[in-house]
């Protein structure tokens, strides 16, 4: 048959979003992940920032204010036992984090030359070894963290 006579087979219809009582969204897992990426980024951002906000990138070296440099992951963020280790993130420009796919090899040379070979290796040990899964729990108690040390990291940079 035609693929221009083919009936349209109905599409199924998704559940409406779970609601409490009072009628308000009820959040899940990957909104909490989300929120963890965002408020961990700032915090990596702000720790090697120098005071007034400038971070240098792992990979090249360029100067950028800490809102216009990006949380680089040595280790791709997909291993969950890393993703939020702070050994495997530092600042990163936009160009060699999203362009440069990572700049893998000039990261891992300035990992090696801050944290020292041994803690690198053991970065990629973990990642490749091991799982994690955060509960909701965890992803909280991780969020509330990381952003009391953000509220203290800009009135310490003062940014």
């Amino acid at each position: 048959m035609p693929y221009y006579i083919r009936k349209l087979k109905k599409k199924k219809e998704k559940p409406l979003p779970l609601f409490d009582k009072a009628g308000i969204k009820i959040k899940k897992k990957p909104d909490y992940k989300k929120k963890l990426d965002t408020v961990f980024s700032q915090y990596i951002r702000l720790k090697y920032a120098l005071p007034g906000g400038m971070c240098q990138c792992i990979s090249c070296g360029a100067f950028k204010p800490w809102k216009k440099i990006q949380n680089g992951h040595y280790m791709s963020r997909r291993y969950m036992s890393t993703r939020f280790d702070e050994d495997n993130c530092r600042p990163q420009c936009v160009a060699c984090n999203i362009y440069n796919q990572g700049n893998a090899q000039m990261f891992r040379r300035g990992l090696v030359a801050q944290i020292g070979e041994k803690r690198v290796d053991m970065v990629e040990y973990k990642a490749k070894n091991e799982s994690r899964k955060y509960s909701e729990f965890e992803y909280k108690e991780l969020i509330e963290e990381y952003s009391q040390k953000v509220r203290e990291l800009k009135k310490e940079k003062g940014v």
